[in-house]
């Protein structure tokens, strides 16, 4: 079954690969292009989907920052590293409130 992306992912069978291992481990994931401005998201599972309220074409091409998902428990902090981490290519852990789509005010 062909996996379904954004029109600005790269063909690439990494990210297949990646797509085939970690979607059937009930993980709910995206995966976005760090080439384009804001990281946008090429690809998300349907656990995401379901977690998020959004469809998958309402996410294809939002920022991989997830800012569409923020809300008013949302620590600044936490807005700022994940902002910090993107811009810099870096890989932190961070522990951020966000809120389904139908959540959010």
């Amino acid at each position: 079954m062909p996996v379904r992306r954004g029109h600005v992912a790269p063909q690439n069978t990494f990210i297949e690969t990646i797509i085939r291992k970690f979607d059937g481990q009930n993980r709910n994931f995206i995966i976005a292009n760090a080439k384009v401005q804001g990281c946008a998201i090429i690809f998300c599972n349907d656990g995401f989907c379901e977690l998020c309220g959004y469809s998958r074409a309402e996410l294809m091409q939002k920022p991989c920052s997830c800012d569409f998902l923020y809300g008013e428990n949302t620590s600044e902090k936490a807005i700022e590293e994940i902002r910090f981490a993107l811009e810099n290519g870096e890989e932190k852990q961070v522990e951020a409130t966000f809120y389904k789509r139908n959540e959010i005010m």
